[in-house]
């Protein structure tokens, strides 16, 4: 998708994926009021789910901010952005009977849709040509020719690799541990999210431009990746849930401002032309380190545990220590990288750059 949208425009591709939306939750509203079959709703979701448009949005708004250094704290603001949404919905979601949250769901898709057809611009310029280096099809070899074109993006792609699967690995471990083995209550886990949640919130929106202004991107990255590290090792520390909570909040900061600054860093390592397709290629294999990352994990967690039989919690900390050996194999890619990272020549400015980006600047 990333590369489409290099070459059709961002528009027409978010808005299939607004239309698509639409199929889900007018199956679920059918379910819930007429009685239909659940099962429409049980397949569309998924399948929804798997047009996923993350490296688009993400491509969206490094053609919105041509500043690279101003990058990565717009996506902390757009992140910081979608927590606060998820924040402010969930409590609703919880005392809302089912009715009422399908039509509210179904309302919002609507009003989606006419946001989309209303006010949505298209961010990629039209003038942007395309360079010698640009592939001239969709094939996922235009991918892989991009990513090792250089060594630093290579790296990047590394770096982003081996930290989804210590993350990944951390929460598919971590649900079932806390519950099985620190008794964790389902009030207590609101309130683990909610904490995790507002640190990591108040790091996307005040922490990331300061710490890209005064380290550097490549010095910023290596701090996000020193907190991956000592994370599943202060887990296995921890013997209650209260202490699970005081980790999450000191280190919830420096876990989310990860994403922005790893997205700011490969955004500013090639053409605006290119952008699509490197966050398309980006988000794609980090998709699927996820996928893999919770199925090992998953099958791990069983087998250390003997299906969580295993009164003894000290049975999991194996898993927490791989976890770390995977943030600390990316740290050290992240150390090889240079300070002062390659710019690309030939970067024009795109449409609704000098609307948007003094708004987005503020912000950082």
């Amino acid at each position: 998708l990333g590369s489409v949208t290099d070459r059709l425009g961002r528009r027409p591709v978010i808005g299939i994926r607004a239309w698509l939306s639409l199929v889900p939750i007018v199956a679920l509203t059918l379910h819930v009021f007429l009685g239909t079959t659940l099962w429409v709703f049980l397949v569309a979701s998924p399948a929804f789910r798997a047009f996923d448009v993350s490296g688009v949005l993400l491509a969206i708004i490094a053609d919105i901010i041509t500043e690279p250094s101003a990058r990565a704290a717009a996506v902390g603001i757009f992140a910081t952005w979608c927590i606060t949404v998820v924040v402010l919905t969930l409590p609703f979601a919880g005392v809302l009977p089912m009715w009422a949250s399908v039509v509210v769901s179904l309302v919002a898709t609507l009003l989606k849709l006419v946001f989309f057809h209303s006010a949505f611009q298209e961010t990629r310029s039209p003038a942007l040509g395309h360079s010698a280096a640009t592939p001239r099809t969709f094939a996922p070899g235009a991918a892989m020719s991009l990513l090792v074109r250089d060594s630093v993006i290579l790296r990047v792609a590394l770096v982003l690799v081996l930290s989804s699967l210590s993350c990944t690995g951390v929460n598919t471990v971590l649900s079932p541990y806390l519950t099985g083995y620190l008794g964790l209550t389902r009030g207590a886990g609101v309130g683990l999210l909610l904490a995790s949640l507002g640190s990591g919130a108040l790091g996307l929106a005040a922490g990331v431009g300061p710490l890209v202004r005064g380290i550097g991107e490549v010095g910023a990255l290596q701090v996000c990746l020193s907190a991956s590290i000592a994370f599943p090792l202060l887990l296995a520390g921890c013997s209650c849930p209260e202490q699970v909570g005081i980790v999450a909040t000191l280190l919830g900061a420096p876990l989310f401002m990860f994403l922005p600054i790893v997205s700011g860093i490969k955004s500013n390592l090639v053409r605006e032309e290119e952008q699509g397709l490197v966050q398309g290629a980006l988000a794609c294999i980090s998709n699927f380190a996820t996928a893999a990352s919770d199925v090992i994990f998953g099958v791990l967690y069983r087998h250390v545990t003997v299906n969580g039989t295993d009164p003894d919690r000290t049975s999991v900390f194996p898993l927490f220590f791989v976890c770390s050996g995977l943030a600390a194999a990316s740290w050290l890619l992240a150390c090889s990288l240079p300070r002062k990272l390659p710019r690309p020549s030939g970067c024009l400015t795109s449409v609704g750059a000098d609307v948007l980006q003094p708004l987005l600047h503020a912000g950082a």
